[in-house]
């Protein structure tokens, strides 16, 4: 049996978003989107864009179902009914009128760094076949579709310059500034920004106000978080930055043993580089959203003693470990020690402080 591996296109901890009936927010997006399906030209290709976990690929889903001809709910959304044969078909990954493109090889069950141009040209090869159900329609979702290679990205210009009849292309990505701009300029798009936190807590019941401010408005990346005690990691990653100049030796090694494992510590390093990033702006005297209260006093000083430049050096140094873990399994706990070493060495500078 195959190993399983983890879908690119899914949150930790989170339902694929084709099992998903729900959609937190965004509630003026996806109607105008219900608008422009039942109007008598639908456009071809769609971008949904907004950052990783607001419910994008969620909404790609509800448009599909509906695009394929799943029945509505009345109630001017994209919502419908879970107990349809379409919607039941898609959430098992089984309608033959809709496809998806990501970074995952299904024929090696390898996720690679990139979407491939075989990916982009079977996809596209879809789209010259009749449409199996009712709708007339055939729809593919490209989840993310800012990680398309080169040659992927050109394959795809062909189709959206001339679509079949029928064609709906959707594309999700997470940064929209990545894409040709021949790719942006044949699609119409549709942002999702962040959630208020009153209507990410009542969805979600998560109500600790780290967990809240570290998912930034992102539904999926709430529910991720949580079931990785990411408030409780923060905390403690916090209090260990408030200790600068003078950090606790004990405190670092703490933290080297929570995030001992590669999952962890991908966490902790998107963790220390929000917080450097941060950082950096309040050091130039930008306000910014705090996760525990005084943290903003705390970047500013440190960042004015070092320079909000330092802070976007060693933001660049932690993303640097993090690809080290990730591609020569270099052993998380020892990476974050050193990784802890530098933000002491490099924020304690102008005060002579050595490094712990």
């Amino acid at each position: 049996m195959a190993e399983a591996v983890d879908l690119p296109d899914q949150e930790p901890g989170c339902p694929h978003p084709r099992e998903v009936f729900g959609l937190i927010g965004h509630e003026a997006a996806e109607r105008s989107l219900a608008r422009a399906l039942d109007g008598p030209r639908m456009h071809h290709a769609w971008i949904i864009a907004g950052a990783r976990g607001t419910g994008k690929a969620t909404l790609a889903y509800r448009l599909a179902r509906r695009a394929l001809g799943a029945r509505p709910l009345s109630d001017g959304t994209l919502a419908s009914d879970p107990d349809d044969p379409v919607c039941r078909k898609i959430a098992q990954g089984a309608h033959l009128d809709l496809r998806t493109a990501t970074r995952l090889n299904v024929g090696e069950n390898k996720v690679g760094a990139s979407i491939a141009v075989d990916t982009i040209r079977t996809l596209t090869g879809f789209f010259g076949l009749s449409a199996d159900g009712g709708s007339g329609r055939r729809v593919a979702i490209i989840d993310a579709a800012d990680e398309m290679n080169a040659n992927a990205a050109n394959a795809l210009l062909k189709t959206l310059e001339e679509p079949p009849p029928g064609a709906l292309l959707v594309l999700v990505t997470h940064a929209p500034g990545r894409l040709l701009p021949t790719i942006r300029s044949r699609c119409r798009r549709v942002d999702l920004g962040p959630v208020e936190a009153d209507i990410l807590s009542a969805a979600t019941g998560i109500s600790d106000p780290a967990l809240l401010g570290l998912a930034r408005g992102a539904p999926g990346r709430a529910i991720a978080l949580r079931g990785a005690g990411a408030a409780s990691l923060y905390r403690d990653l916090s209090a260990w930055l408030s200790m600068l100049p003078k950090p606790s030796r004990k405190g670092a090694q703490q933290l080297a043993a929570t995030a001992g494992k590669v999952e962890t510590f991908k966490l902790f390093a998107d963790m220390l580089c929000d917080w450097l990033a941060r950082a950096a702006r309040a050091g130039t005297g930008m306000a910014i959203g705090e996760i525990e209260p005084g943290e903003s006093l705390i970047m500013a000083r440190l960042a004015a003693q070092a320079g909000p430049e330092a802070c976007g050096r060693l933001w660049a140094e932690v993303q640097h470990l993090r690809a080290q873990v990730e591609g020569i399994n270099l052993e998380p706990g020892s990476a974050v020690l050193h990784g802890l070493n530098r933000v002491a060495a490099v924020l304690a500078a102008r005060q002579g402080s050595a490094t712990p």
